[in-house]
């Protein structure tokens, strides 16, 4: 997971404590705690020039209707479901590019798992970020998706394999020749990046052969192949927005439009 700190169930209860009773400082709290990962989350949705807004209008939407979460524990999943309901609402751009890393290898591999994450069902891919680069756990993934358990925990392991072999293509085609005799038949004497058609390829030999399926086991991990997708943080335009809408008291009318939209919710 990229470098947030970890989530303190005692901070949350007292954060929808909060909210609840209005404390001033409470939207600042939320927005402190959450802001950076619910943006990141957005921009996986919808690219960083609309994530703002949907992060806007969900933290907007948590102060206005704070009493209205029934088991304040589950204050993350709410607010991750929260933004998905604002980014569904504003879908219609995919994910932006992001930029290559510096490293030759590194970037034939980010490229990689960029390709494989657009190749996946948007549910199958969201399971996937919520569970392994925002640490969200099992029922939460399940009640922002609004999966049961089951659904979520199966597609975390379709969409991790599917992941993990296609890297696995590019991290054994450097170094499991040797150890595969079949690996190495299908490269031949290929040097360079992997061409699509040959991508496939391995990925389809790796996930049949015991060898291979075992050193991708070891070598290839998705949780840190989704650590190499830049973090999308929130600008710092955006913390001062959401507290002006939620404690300006002209704002009245715009906090009283975004929290009936969210109705729907």
């Amino acid at each position: 997971m990229p470098g947030w700190p970890a989530v303190d169930r005692a901070h949350d209860l007292e954060l929808v404590a909060a909210l609840r009773r209005g404390d001033r400082g409470a939207p600042e709290r939320l927005y402190d705690a959450y802001g950076d990962r619910l943006h990141d989350y957005a921009a996986s949705l919808l690219g960083d020039r609309r994530a703002a807004d949907a992060v806007h209008d969900a933290v907007v939407t948590a102060q206005g209707c704070a009493d209205r979460l029934r088991e304040p524990a589950r204050l993350r999943a709410w607010l991750y479901a929260l933004v998905r309901f604002q980014a569904m609402a504003r879908l219609g751009s995919r994910r932006v590019a992001a930029a290559p890393p510096d490293d030759p290898d590194d970037a034939e591999l980010a490229e990689v798992v960029a390709v494989t994450l657009g190749e996946l069902r948007r549910s199958e891919r969201e399971i996937l970020e919520l569970s392994l680069r925002h640490g969200l756990t099992p029922a939460e993934t399940a009640a922002v998706l609004g999966l049961t358990s089951r659904q979520a925990a199966n597609g975390l392991r379709r969409s991790r394999d599917l992941l993990e072999n296609a890297a696995a293509a590019v991290v054994l085609a450097r170094t499991g020749r040797a150890h595969c005799p079949e690996l190495s038949a299908l490269l031949d004497s290929w040097e360079g990046p992997l061409t699509p058609v040959l991508r496939r390829r391995l990925v389809a030999h790796i996930g049949g052969c015991e060898v291979c399926t075992e050193r991708r086991r070891r070598q290839v991990s998705a949780a840190r192949l989704l650590e190499m997708l830049p973090v999308a943080y929130a600008p710092f335009s955006l913390r001062e927005r959401v507290l002006g809408t939620c404690g300006d008291p002209g704002m009245g009318d715009t906090r009283t439009m975004i929290v009936d939209r969210g109705d729907g919710f």
